[in-house]
């Protein structure tokens, strides 16, 4: 699982639909199709009291992003600093 100095803005992560935090994750399956996978691409992250990027926003569609915790997510393509992907 990939840790909070691990991933990036950019980077196209998997992850378990059950492991969303918000918004539930009955929510997130009755806004999916069947041709869906369960993975996204970071835009943003949050903190939590005094855990630095605990969570990660992952925009799965346009219409829809998830909010999970970093430890849930595993890195399928990494953003490299210069903009490519790895």
């Amino acid at each position: 699982m990939a840790s909070g100095t691990s991933v990036r803005i950019g980077d196209r992560v998997s992850f378990r639909i059950a492991d969303v935090y918000l918004p539930e994750p009955m929510e997130v399956l009755a806004a999916l199709t069947s041709d869906v996978e369960a993975s996204g691409v970071i835009v943003e992250f949050s903190d939590s009291g005094s855990s630095p990027r605990a969570y990660a926003l992952v925009r799965m569609t346009p219409q829809q992003s998830v909010l999970l915790p970093v430890g849930a997510l595993r890195i399928v393509n990494q953003r490299q600093a210069n903009g490519d992907v790895s």
